[in-house]
């Protein structure tokens, strides 16, 4: 009997909830401390105000979405501390004299100061590494792709997403030093098209790479062809990756 693109959609929709359904009922309760947050004392770098954040301390993951975010009891994108005062983010560990002198005039503008009233933490940490010129556009991408898993509506997903898709073709016009995180750009492009309902486009890349890689077995493969599914389908939805795809 032959099992059209649709049918197997639904097929692997069944699957995704009884996955789900078995992790409800018999994991999460033995996990529901695994997900753990901390107080921690934190010293702006810009003007040195010492502050309280929460931040996370140790999730479990049970799967990866298609956008690469983790699932499960865990905190996804971790959080980011914010200088109560002047807002701005703490988005790694250290700063160099001459960033800061950078990035000084920048959070103090009304820009800046009008953006991190209403943005995410992650989306305002992507504005910070674009004003550093020497950011890569790769880094910026992904860090615009955390400010997705963020958001609270779908225009503001919407509008992040959209962002971030555009960076990522921008990085990816450039060289890359490692072939595979090329091939992690591309799926995460080709799904942020899905998932704005770009189908057409998200299918002309999934179909690139599928020829391009040559991926006749493993994950990869099973990425792109449950993306091929879901773009005929027309399916614009969040997704896990799955085990296996036939």
């Amino acid at each position: 009997m032959k099992i059209d693109a649709v049918e197997v959609m639904e097929i692997n929709r069944f699957r995704h909830v009884l996955t789900l359904l078995w992790i409800a009922i018999f994991v999460m309760p033995t996990v529901a401390g695994a997900m753990t947050f901390s107080e921690v004392e934190v010293t702006c770098p810009l003007g040195g105000e010492v502050f309280t954040a929460t931040l996370a301390r140790s999730g479990t993951k049970f799967g990866t979405f298609l956008d690469f975010r983790p699932y499960g009891p865990i905190a996804s994108p971790t959080p980011l501390a914010k200088c109560p005062a002047n807002g701005f983010v703490v988005y790694k560990e250290k700063f160099t004299d001459d960033e800061l002198r950078q990035l000084t005039p920048y959070v103090e503008s009304e820009d800046y100061q009008s953006l991190q009233e209403k943005q995410t933490n992650y989306y305002l940490a992507a504005k910070l590494q674009s004003f550093l010129k020497e950011t890569s556009k790769q880094q910026i991408a992904r860090t615009l792709l955390q400010a997705t898993w963020e958001v609270e509506s779908r225009e503001q997903y919407l509008s992040y997403a959209n962002e971030a898709l555009a960076t990522f073709k921008l990085a990816l016009k450039e060289d890359y030093a490692k072939k595979n995180e090329w091939l992690t750009d591309q799926l995460i492009a080709g799904e942020l098209e899905r998932r704005l309902g770009q189908f057409a486009e998200a299918k002309k890349r999934f179909l690139m790479l599928s020829d391009r890689e040559k991926v006749g077995s493993g994950t990869v493969h099973n990425m792109i062809q449950l993306q091929l599914q879901l773009i005929e389908a027309k399916d614009s939805e969040p997704n896990l990756i799955t085990v296996s795809v036939k």
